[in-house]
């Protein structure tokens, strides 16, 4: 039956709010999971828009509308026909047994909402998961998993009903009177950006906004150079009928998402939400969605290998885990014999899991008795870690986010943190607080991100200079006594220090605003609603930390937030991503060898003089758990000093352009093929991930790979046996802390959703929501002291931190400087000594640690960013995290974070490409004075005139579309003296067309 003009007596429908979506796109991972669609394929899509001319960005969810009189049914010429609606529910479906393929509805469609399946010949499309709720699921696969809330599934007039009673008004898009049931619901208002008001959006970005299309599915093949899904996509549903669903977690970013893994067969089949976590009630993102292309990814490492070819080649020959460990141990035997234990340099990451990152690694270094091992901080998070360690005592903010804590704020202003893609769950909440409690939302960032598309302002910052912007929003506080004066003085040691020194350095708005590029009166108009608002939340992130003024930057905001009052307190915080995990792994005193030199440098970049030259002394070993050829800034001497190294080991779960570099490839096993825990999180929640499934092939976790190393050389008294079994591991060796002793595997099990937010001094004890109340005590403190420094105070300045940043050449109390490769000049920060020398041992590191000593340099007739200027380079290059579907390089290697975001892009003004001569989706050329690379132009007017962004994560070695990484344009030599983080987030670059 037709029911072309049948009114449905109980219509369903899906409701989008277009106030909430972001678009992570994880509800086309779900789509596709849930409904098993390969390349090409789609039920729904997630399209970003932008303006040309002015800026503006937003997101629509194209699925099927449902019509009442469908256009589709008409179309199809099949008889009997292949598409019909249900006369009680409205829903319009396809027969794909029927369906010739014809592609008649695809076009017909005037909503592009039907899809094509290029290899069984039929249309598909939306029909709101009629099995899976045949199945007892009490709603759609989207509605499941959305971060945001965005998407509601119900009857049609209920969902009406309510958005009416809450105020919101859906938008009319029956511009073709077919009586569409899909409810959007119009943005709550309009945003200001930088002066001018945003309209809503129409453009479609090139390469994120293909809409489902006939063309589409035939052209899928391209799309993943014609390499099939794996299981479970495009099988059958019984064969992916679930027999088993275990809960654990994400393992791949900082939002720990905790999921439910689906078995059929134990065989894994689907990744959803764990719909009974009480705080994130089943919502995730693309990535943890994805992972299931991960566990069934046929690019997997399966067994070790050994270099046959030239380094850089890649090729290689198999060889036996014996074997492969037997010679790495030899040769490290040797290494040691003839340099010492600290020509062994380790590089680990948290692909293959942080709890080995954490623990058995940190072990080996100890006993082997090398200094130089570390892991990525020093590229993203080293200067907040430093900064929190410093003021606070501890890492990490203390708040939670619940409904009581963060989500009682009146004012959340992110500066340089794009939360809504790099963590779209946690934007997801305060978001939705937002939103029911009318609080208001700033973004400071050089781009309008999804974060900012958000924000009732967005303040478009010269990139680099949030330093100078803390400095006045603090001094326009002080300066007019809003400032919270009791906390102050009750609560804050050194205030008056800090409070004179920006007073006589005059960082007034009016100084600030020229080195910004924003107005005095905004940055007025900032500073006192900070102040006024009964809770505000600053959020920050890579936006901040990686810059050579990055320890400094993140003390200045921190500072920021405690004159207002917004530290120790329910909606009052400076959060700065994770807070980490604090895991004991220390070696028994007698097994660990005296260390004789100290560190080169904290950031391993600073460790590639001490390959290629041997000084100030020899690194002749690296073992690598993570891809520094894609990660380390300054990617042409990386890849000289890689070539030069003695030995050269590559623990990882891919293969990548470090891969072709080493000598033996041992392949890896993460997340539930080994057992661990998720990221450190903005929460404090420590999420446990049980071992679930073999890893592929021969693959091995990282602890079982140190501890049979370990074994080879010696240690296998203290990496022992039984540390393979993680659960073993973490309650024997992780969890002997004050702070960690109550976070046991039992209490871990006793919740379904298996986290635990910590500290917990025991098994019993509970969880707190927030720490540092006035009142309280820190958790395992001495009576009476609040906060976990020795002062129990916020420390702002101290005689003892004085002489220490005394030592480094600068002063406690942060000065203003930016970056060298600036559009202006501006003070920045020159360091003293190279990495090839020993330079003073830091007093922010442990253990012993060479750092350069740091010089503030004031503009003058020699500045190096007006030597580049005059060569050309007149652009300024920002760098960050892709949109939520890619998180480094490894979600390069899920054919569908691919057909997401499959190329590399380059995001630049319309002024400024119709200079240049520049289209948008065409190839284009990006030079610095360090390197060059292609991307693909995407035209955007929301992003500063004068420049461009271009993200991380891709590289030459991927499967799917392989481009030259972004970081043979960074500086490893930009470096923040304190913490030794880099500067990735402003450079000098120019843009042509390639």
């Amino acid at each position: 039956m037709d029911n072309l003009n049948q009114a449905p007596s109980e219509r369903l429908a899906l409701l989008i709010d277009l106030e909430r979506c972001t678009g992570c796109k994880s509800c086309e991972a779900a789509c596709k999971t849930e409904h098993r669609l390969g390349p090409g394929e789609y039920r729904n899509k997630v399209v970003w828009a932008s303006e040309l001319e002015q800026a503006g960005l937003a997101f629509l969810t194209l699925t099927c509308q449902h019509c009442e009189r469908p256009a589709c049914l008409r179309a199809c010429p099949v008889n009997p026909k292949a598409i019909s609606k249900d006369p009680v529910t409205g829903i319009v479906r396809v027969d794909e047994s029927r369906c010739t393929g014809c592609g008649e509805c695809v076009i017909a469609c005037p909503y592009s909402a039907m899809g094509y399946d290029a290899q069984g010949h039929h249309a598909v499309k939306c029909d709101l998961c009629v099995e899976r709720r045949a199945e007892g699921a009490q709603t759609t696969a989207c509605a499941s998993v959305c971060p945001t809330q965005a998407i509601r599934f119900g009857k049609r007039e209920e969902l009406l009903a309510e958005a009416r009673n809450s105020g919101r008004a859906p938008r009319d898009h029956d511009h073709f009177l077919l009586g569409p049931a899909t409810i959007y619901l119009e943005r709550s208002s309009t945003q200001n950006v930088g002066g001018m008001v945003a309209v809503t959006p129409a453009r479609a970005h090139p390469d994120s906004a293909r809409r489902p299309s006939f063309m589409d599915g035939l052209a899928a093949q391209t799309a993943v150079q014609a390499q099939p899904p794996a299981f479970p996509y495009r099988e059958e549903r019984s064969e992916a009928a679930v027999d088993r669903v275990v809960p654990g977690g994400c393992n791949i970013c900082f939002n720990c998402c905790t999921v439910k893994f689906h078995f059929k067969d134990n065989k894994l089949v689907k990744i959803t939400g764990n719909d009974e976590d009480p705080l994130l009630k089943g919502r995730v993102c693309p990535k943890s969605q994805l992972t299931l292309q991960m566990y069934h990814s046929e690019h997997r490492l399966l067994y070790p290998q050994k270099r046959v070819g030239a380094r850089g080649e890649g090729r290689f020959e198999r060889v036996s885990w014996e074997q492969a460990l037997d010679e790495i141990a030899e040769k490290l035997k040797k290494i040691r014999e003839q340099y010492g234990a600290e020509a062994l340099a380790m590089f680990v990451g948290t692909r293959t899991g942080i709890l080995d990152y954490r623990t058995t690694t940190k072990m080996f270094a100890q006993l082997f008795g090398t200094p130089n091992k570390d892991g990525t901080d020093p590229f993203c998070a080293s200067g907040k870690n430093v900064a929190f360690e410093i003021t606070l005592g501890s890492i990490g903010s203390g708040n939670s986010y619940t409904e009581r804590d963060l989500g009682s704020a009146q004012l959340y202003v992110y500066i340089g943190d794009n939360q809504a893609e790099t963590r779209p769950v946690y934007f997801g909440m305060i978001n939705d607080w937002r939103i029911k409690n009318g609080a208001k939302m700033v973004a400071v960032d050089p781009r309008l991100t999804a974060t900012a598309s958000k924000a009732d302002r967005w303040l478009p910052i010269r990139p680099g200079t949030d330093m100078a912007l803390g400095l006045a929003l603090a001094q326009h506080i002080i300066a007019n006594n809003l400032h919270d004066a009791k906390f102050c003085a009750d609560w804050v040691l050194g205030f008056e220090q800090w409070r004179d020194f920006i007073l006589q350095k005059g960082y007034t708005p009016e100084w600030a605003a020229p080195i910004t590029g924003l107005a005095a009166n905004d940055i007025r108009q900032l500073a006192e609603e900070i102040a006024a608002a009964d809770g505000c939340v600053i959020f920050a992130s890579r936006g901040i930390n990686q810059h050579t003024n990055s320890t400094q930057t993140n003390r200045v905001l921190m500072f920021l937030s405690a004159i207002t009052g917004n530290w120790g307190r329910r909606g009052g915080a400076y959060f700065n991503m994770s807070a980490g995990t604090p895991l004991a792994a220390k070696v028994p005193e007698d097994r660990a060898p005296k260390i004789n030199r100290p560190r080169v440098r904290r950031s391993p970049a600073g460790w590639t003089d001490a390959m290629l030259y041997g000084k100030p002394y020899p690194i002749r070993a690296l073992i690598s758990c993570n891809n520094p050829l894609a990660q380390w800034p300054g990617q042409e001497k990386a890849r000289a000093a890689f070539a030069a190294l003695d030995l050269m080991v590559h623990i990882e779960l891919f293969a990548n352009e470090t891969s072709a570099y080493a000598d033996y490839l041992l392949p890896a096993a993460s997340g539930i093929e080994k057992g661990e825990i998720g990221r450190s999180n903005d929460d404090r929640r420590v999420v446990w991930i049980d071992k679930m499934i073999d890893p592929p092939g021969e693959a091995k976790s990282d602890t079982w790979i140190w501890v049979e190393l370990g074994k080879r050389l010696g240690f296998g008294d203290v990496l022992k046996e039984e540390y393979k079994d993680p659960a073993v591991l973490w309650d024997q060796v992780c969890i002997d802390t004050p702070a960690m002793k109550g976070c046991t595997q039992k209490r871990l099990h006793s919740v379904p959703h298996r986290w635990v937010r910590i500290p917990v001094a025991s098994e019993d004890a509970p969880e707190i929501e927030t720490l540092y109340l006035e009142g309280t005590t820190v958790p395992t403190g001495a009576p009476g002291r609040r906060f976990p420094t020795k002062s129990g105070k916020l420390e702002f300045w101290t005689e003892e931190l004085e002489a220490k940043f005394n030592t480094l050449g600068l002063s406690a109390l942060p000065e203003f400087y930016s970056e060298r490769e600036q559009l202006v000049d501006l003070p920045y920060m020159e360091l003293q000594e190279t990495d090839a020398e020993e330079g003073v041992i830091s007093p922010f590191c442990s253990p012993a640690t060479g750092s350069a000593r740091g010089k503030i340099i004031e503009p003058g007739p020699d500045h190096p960013g007006a030597k580049l200027r005059a060569q050309g380079f007149d652009t300024e290059l920002v760098t960050g995290r892709p949109p939520a579907a890619h998180f480094h390089s490894w979600t390069h290697y899920f054919w569908q974070s691919q057909e997401m975001w499959p190329d590399l892009y380059c995001q630049i003004h319309p002024q400024k490409a119709a200079q240049l001569g520049i289209k948008d989706g065409e190839r284009v050329c990006v030079e610095s004075a360090h390197g060059k690379i292609e991307a693909m132009a995407w035209v955007h007017a929301g992003i500063r005139p004068t420049a461009v962004f271009i993200p991380i994560g891709w590289g030459e070695r991927q499967p799917y579309n392989p481009w030259r990484p972004v970081n043979f344009l960074t500086d490893k030599t930009q470096r923040d003296p304190v913490s030794d983080q880099t500067n990735l987030k402003v450079l000098l670059c120019r843009v042509s067309r390639a």
